[in-house]
């Protein structure tokens, strides 16, 4: 029993990372993240193995995070610029890298107009996003995560991809040119 209880903490990098995608701010992640390997420690006898242990995890990090949207209000800029600076870099942005200022600013636009597009898009389609784009999961391994069929998760980050396309495109095409 005692192995079996520990096995959650072994989790517990992945599981910060998805909460911080899910919840947007990186302590908000680590609390969340670390409230559900406890819960998942106290109910470890709840588990029932129907699915994996780490899809189990997921599913309780996802639910904190939710409750934890609950409870908070609005998100400061502050916040919300915390959350930006944990984001992956993009291609040309690794350190070193010297780009004229007019790069990096449209770079930065575009850095947060997908955060906005992905901020807007259900939670599912995030969820699929962040585990495929970030995680390198497999689609099998995302039906997985998502309770839903192989086909049912090729759709979703189908429809997830597109609606990132269109969402960025839209705003792109009602900016107003600077020339």
């Amino acid at each position: 029993m005692g192995d079996i209880v520990g096995e959650p903490w072994s989790y517990e990098q992945d599981l910060i990372a998805y909460a911080g995608f899910l919840c947007r701010h990186p302590d908000d992640a680590e609390d969340v993240a670390h409230t559900a390997l406890l819960k998942a420690a106290l109910h470890m006898t709840d588990f029932r193995g129907e699915s994996s242990m780490r899809t189990w995890l997921h599913t309780i990090v996802a639910n904190e995070c939710r409750m934890l949207h609950r409870r908070t209000s609005a998100v400061s800029l502050d916040q919300m610029a915390d959350a930006a600076a944990g984001l992956p870099r993009l291609p040309g942005e690794e350190p070193g890298y010297e780009s004229d200022p007019t790069d990096s600013a449209e770079q930065g636009e575009l850095r947060a107009l997908a955060l906005a597009t992905l901020r807007d898009m259900p939670s599912h389609y995030r969820t699929a996003l962040f585990l495929q784009l970030a995680l390198g999961k497999s689609v099998e391994e995302i039906a997985e995560a998502l309770q839903r069929s192989v086909p049912a998760t090729k759709s979703i980050l189908h429809r997830a991809r597109r609606s990132m396309r269109e969402g960025v495109a839209g705003h792109l095409e009602r900016s107003p040119d600077p020339d």
